[in-house]
């Protein structure tokens, strides 16, 4: 099951559907009705991970913007972007996703990465969270694709105060749970799921994607080894 696949099928359950950004077939269609709603998408394949081959477009007074990675080019209509790339979208089966403004640290906007396991008894747990910020003119925020590893205590120290953090992490937490275990009735066989998760400029969170092949990696560039220890522990993976 792709991103659209996994966004049907959450969507159907009241828990997490209101986390959830409008995301559709990448159609010439439904990314003139996404503009028209949103002002700003993005394209991605439906597959693909790492923050690959994604695109952003912007609707401008008198043009439309594509980006992809640090470049950018500009188009008077929308049909002339659309087919430049057409090709792409159909091999790759692109999505369209509302596009969500993050919330920044220093300048750099930033998304977080709940990674929730299950324990011998096949329950739930939330086993690490980290936030991811962007490179520098960078769309994407993925570790892979050169975004930077932070705590999510740090990234959220400007916005939030100490009780304020400390219950919004929580809050956070209780998200990436929430949404596996919705996934996780169609993954049954799954032990780990990545969730992504934005924090618009309201403070307000979205669930962008649920990976069921996490990367433990990135957990592994913080300081403090503590969560990925314990990640490790849940995967069976002795140190």
């Amino acid at each position: 099951m792709g991103k659209l696949g996994k966004y049907n099928f959450m969507k159907k359950y009241k828990m997490i559907s209101s986390f959830l950004p409008d995301t559709r077939k990448a159609t010439l269609s439904n990314i003139k009705t996404m503009l028209k709603l949103y002002g700003s998408v993005y394209l991605k394949p439906d597959e693909g991970t790492g923050g690959h081959g994604i695109y952003k477009i912007t609707k401008e007074k008198n043009s439309f913007v594509l980006r992809t990675g640090s470049n950018v080019r500009n188009f008077n209509s929308l049909n002339v972007l659309f087919h430049s790339i057409q090709r792409k979208l159909i091999r790759d089966k692109y999505i369209v996703q509302e596009r969500i403004v993050l919330l920044k640290y220093k300048n750099r906007p930033f998304d977080i990465r709940v990674m929730v396991q299950k324990n011998k008894k096949g329950m739930l747990d939330v086993t690490g969270i980290i936030g991811r910020q962007a490179k520098r003119n960078k769309i994407v925020t993925n570790y892979h694709s050169g975004g930077t590893p932070l705590p999510i205590d740090t990234l959220l120290k400007s916005h939030l105060n100490d009780e304020s953090r400390k219950q919004y992490i929580q809050k956070i937490k209780s998200l990436g749970k929430n949404a596996s275990a919705v996934l996780n009735k169609s993954y049954r066989s799954k032990r780990a799921f990545g969730v992504d998760i934005a924090i618009d400029h309201k403070m307000n969170p979205w669930v962008l994607e649920i990976n069921t092949q996490p990367d433990m990696s990135i957990f592994n560039t913080l300081k403090n080894k503590t969560m990925y220890k314990r990640i490790l522990r849940y995967s069976g993976i002795k140190r």
